[in-house]
């Protein structure tokens, strides 16, 4: 088991445990007196407490600063030393005879 498995089953253990050591009655104050166990306050102001954490402390996925393609790999352009003009690397007559033979199986 993971070392945050275990944690989490030790704290729900100790919360399991005090809730049912509180079972007696008890007053509560809500616009009006309400009476009733303190197992039932314990519980939903525990359950209010995880929702409220939940919420303020979720993980937010972060959105990228820029969305535009980018290609940090710029081609270079072969310069020979005749007048013709620069060719594109891509182009089949720049390619070796590996790379040819490596195009010709497919």
């Amino acid at each position: 088991m993971r070392p945050k498995t275990i944690i989490i089953a030790i704290l729900l253990a100790i919360v399991v445990i005090i809730l049912f050591n509180n079972k007696e009655e008890s007053t509560f104050w809500f616009f009006g007196e309400i009476r009733t166990s303190k197992l039932i306050l314990l519980a939903v102001f525990y359950v209010l407490g995880m929702i409220t954490g939940g919420i303020l402390f979720r993980r937010r996925k972060k959105h990228p600063k820029e969305y535009a393609v980018t290609n940090p790999n710029t081609p270079t352009i072969a310069t020979t030393d005749t007048d013709t003009p620069t060719s594109s690397p891509y182009a089949p007559t720049a390619l070796s005879d590996e790379d040819r033979e490596f195009i010709r199986r497919d």
